[in-house]
């Protein structure tokens, strides 16, 4: 039987992981990103370009989890990390949230 504490260590162990592979498809389109884990334990990407960025973070459970913004907008499921990187890249490039 696992613990909830144990489980939870698993979800955010998860998030951790999708957010680092979103962030190797970033650098590898020449994106300036960086990881940071803030001080409440949530992983957070943050995408910089001309003045302007854009926080990106994992949000789910139970194995269904989605790229969001800090603003709350969806971006797409993590199976589309190429889709998601692209549409980061316009996003900072055209200052839109």
């Amino acid at each position: 039987m696992t613990t909830p504490a144990t489980t939870l260590q698993d979800e955010l162990e998860e998030r951790r992981n999708r957010l680092l592979r979103l962030h190797f498809e970033l650098r590898r389109l020449g994106a300036s990103v960086r990881a940071r884990k803030p001080r409440h334990g949530r992983w957070r990407l943050r995408i910089r370009g001309d003045g302007w960025s854009e926080t990106v973070m994992c949000a789910g459970a139970e194995g269904v989890y989605a790229y969001v913004t800090g603003h709350g907008r969806l971006l797409g499921t993590t199976d589309e990390v190429r889709h998601v990187a692209r549409l980061l890249m316009w996003m900072v490039a055209r200052r839109k949230r």
